[in-house]
């Protein structure tokens, strides 16, 4: 969900993996030269999801790289073969009243229930794991690194 603390643990698992972090909204704010809800506000949601999967497309089929993708990129089925392809996904499951909702512009415009009545099923129905987020993101990293320690696919 926006706002459970991707980028945050993104960098943190990259970091304890020695992997290159792809952060995908940033990555599209880089390309777009503006941030995410300038893209929402000018240019519209149908917009901002193309260049979510152009993003992502440039960066799923790397291997030792932690994508951090957008909480929305489970609204596009054409992104789940692209994760699939190469990836490990995770699912950061975080209570809703702890999500962040600060410049998040669906959040903000259409609400966190709503946000999670759609997209909920999705995270459980494309994850190959999901880990609770902890308060601490350091203990969340490792939550995951025990989760792809005990499958045997960390090398993947």
């Amino acid at each position: 969900m926006p706002g459970c603390g991707k980028s945050t643990v993104g960098k943190l698992l990259a970091e304890k993996l020695n992997y290159p972090l792809a952060d995908i909204d940033q990555l599209i704010e880089a390309a777009a030269k503006k941030s995410i809800p300038q893209i929402f506000a000018e240019d519209g949601e149908e917009i901002f999801r193309k260049l979510e999967t152009h993003a992502l497309s440039g960066q799923a089929a790397k291997t030792g790289t932690v994508i951090a993708a957008g909480g929305g990129i489970v609204t596009r089925t054409e992104n789940l073969p692209l994760l699939k392809q190469n990836s490990i996904i995770i699912y950061l499951k975080r209570r809703l009243e702890e999500l962040e909702t600060k410049n998040r512009p669906l959040s903000g415009s259409v609400g966190i229930e709503t946000l999670a009545k759609q997209r909920l099923p999705l995270y459980e129905m494309w994850s190959d794991y999901t880990v609770d987020v902890e308060e601490n993101p350091g203990k969340t990293v490792n939550r995951i690194l025990e989760k792809i320690e005990i499958s045997g696919s960390r090398e993947k």
